[in-house]
């Protein structure tokens, strides 16, 4: 079932919508979990459906015509990837699905992928609802055969806190009788729970059902979480059952539990309709494990430090070796990142698949370049790289971009805006209660001199061995997903970036942990480790005190990974780190 073409697949799916009477079904990049990060390919709908690979999207598809939805971070792929004679490919920030539809239309939808609140924005926006018993992709896609996975428990030396104790936390500040809880991060954190054969994200994809009176979690997943640490970890604290049951699971529960929190904003709607139909009174409110997970305690921040030194030594070598190495393509860059990486016996995975762009390539941002468009590493230009591993003691996330040759004055002027505004914001003091929204501007700002901006986030929230992409906190010009403060022990990325379509790209990026600064003041802290290209620099735009920022954090960077390197590779990086 799965070797057929896009065109038949497409033509499967609109079978199967005209057996439900569906004139319109719309296919999201989510999964059941609302995840970014896959349990297996099975979750791939978008993928399979339309060949578009990147980590945000949407389709529609209608009887006579169809359309995929994408944000400026993946224009220039979606048109590599997506066949332009099946699907009309829109910028969704220009037009939304809702539009495209136009008002009054009907749309099916699978109640597990969408959330309440998205579904509630098509309804304002004039849509007609149908909710589907059956996904028109998952029926034309058939058997999917997906594998099993285990779980191993996150032992304490690395998460700092037991289950038990989590439980209690969590039960102690809820009111309700009982929560849903349904991300996977979430979950793998609140049960310190991890499965490390699963590429990029090692979460346990699974619902927890909290009976919040008896202080008692139920977890439904397929996932095997029979491992004796694991069991005993959870004591009499946390029961298991498969993921058929939890339809079972959640009207048992409602029973005794009428009163229930659930986040609208990230919970699968079928949720809220479940209970509501068992006559259960649910409130929104946000996933009660998102500010716990988030701010980093002692032990973890110490994990995260210690994995970003291991990860500080694997960068330098990769950066080394692309530097001393000639003729080599992009591809052979992405395999060289992993397979240094794997020289770690502590990193695991990687914690998404390596980006590796040169000249143009560097410009599709966070898309995949299609085979037919590898480049070999010649010449003079940039070179982007973009990876991160995942440790037992935390997830790397970090990009560089190097010199080539001789860049040019254009590429060199980009380059130190892009410096610049990393610096700008890697260095502010902020009053306590600031959000990644009021901050967003400082990096920008550099840019926005030179006539430069980017279509992303300055700055994301990432996971403890866990999503590289981590709420609730976001450095970025939209309000809305950045009104949350930033507070002491969240890890964010710093990374602002200039995209040329046809000409190059660059980012900047590091890992900070926001600290204490004086009273009533944060900061943030690099944890990343490994040196910025200052070939690619113009100087003469640059500040003094700009440049003592960058000639300290080199300074921390040759001292911390010095010890840990070979003599050739010391030699490298002592003139990598010199004073500019």
């Amino acid at each position: 079932m799965t070797n057929k073409t896009p065109e038949q697949r497409l033509k499967a799916v609109r079978a199967s919508m005209k057996l439900q009477g569906l004139e319109a079904f719309i296919v999201p990049y989510a999964d059941a979990f609302q995840s970014r990060n896959r349990a297996a390919d099975g979750s791939e709908r978008l993928k399979w459906l339309t060949g578009f690979c990147g980590s945000a999207g949407s389709a529609i598809v209608c009887a006579d015509r169809a359309a995929v939805f994408v944000d400026s971070r993946y224009a220039l792929s979606a048109r590599t990837q997506i066949d332009a004679a099946l699907y009309e490919i829109v910028d969704e920030e220009k037009q939304k699905p809702d539009a495209w539809l136009g008002a009054g239309a009907t749309l099916g939808y699978d109640p597990f992928l969408h959330t309440k609140a998205e579904l509630d924005a098509f309804a304002r926006a004039g849509l007609k609802l149908k909710a589907c018993t059956q996904n028109p992709v998952d029926v034309a896609w058939g058997d999917k055969g997906l594998p099993q996975t285990k779980a191993i428990a996150h032992e304490i030396k690395y998460a700092g806190r037991g289950v038990g104790e989590k439980i209690d936390a969590l039960c102690a500040g809820v009111s309700d009788d009982a929560i849903a809880i349904t991300r996977p991060d979430s979950v793998s954190w609140l049960l310190n729970l991890r499965v490390p054969e699963l590429p990029v994200a090692p979460v346990v994809h699974g619902y927890a059902l909290v009976d919040v009176k008896a202080g008692h979690v139920t977890l439904y997943t397929d996932v095997d979480c029979g491992a004796p640490a694991i069991l005993a970890a959870f004591g009499n604290r946390v029961s298991v059952r498969g993921l058929a049951e939890v339809e079972a699971g959640l009207k048992a529960i409602s029973a005794n539990c009428k009163n229930w929190q659930i986040d609208d904003y990230n919970s699968p709607a079928w949720f809220r309709n479940t209970l509501e139909a068992q006559g259960a009174n649910v409130r929104h409110a946000m996933d009660p494990v998102t500010w716990p997970k988030a701010c980093k305690n002692d032990v973890e921040q110490a994990g995260i430090r210690e994995s970003h030194v291991r990860d500080g030594v694997a960068l330098v070598k990769l950066l080394h070796a692309i530097d001393t190495r000639k003729g080599l393509t992009e591809r052979e860059i992405e395999k060289l990142v992993l397979d240094i990486r794997a020289e770690d016996p502590t990193c695991f995975t990687h914690s998404f698949p390596p980006i590796v762009g040169f000249n143009e390539n560097g410009a599709f941002i966070h898309g995949q370049i299609p085979d037919e468009k590898i480049k070999t590493v010649e010449g003079d230009g940039l070179l982007l790289i973009d990876s991160g591993g995942q440790y037992l003691d935390g997830t790397t996330d970090v990009t560089r971009t190097l010199a080539i040759g001789v860049p040019s004055p254009d590429m060199k002027r980009a380059f130190t805006a892009v410096m610049r505004g990393h610096i700008a914001l890697a260095r502010a003091v902020f009053p306590e209660g600031t959000s990644g929204g009021q901050l967003d501007a400082l990096a920008r700002a550099p840019l926005w001199e030179g006539g430069y901006d980017y279509g992303h986030g300055t700055g994301h929230g990432v996971g403890y061995c866990l999503n590289v992409h981590e709420g609730p906190c976001n450095f970025s010009p939209k309000v809305l997903r950045a009104a949350e403060p930033l507070k002491v022990g969240i890890l964010m990325s710093v990374e602002p970036g200039v995209y040329l379509e046809s000409k190059f790209g660059i980012r900047l990026e590091n890992l900070y942990l926001v600290v204490p600064h004086t009273q009533g003041y944060l900061r943030l802290d690099a944890v990343t480790l490994a040196p910025f290209d200052k070939r690619a620099l113009d100087l003469s735009l640059m500040r003094d005190d700009e440049k003592d920022w960058l000639n300290a954090y080199h300074a921390r960077v040759l001292a911390t990974l010095q010890p840990l390197l070979p003599p050739n590779i010391v030699r490298w990086l002592t003139a990598m780190c010199a004073p500019v």
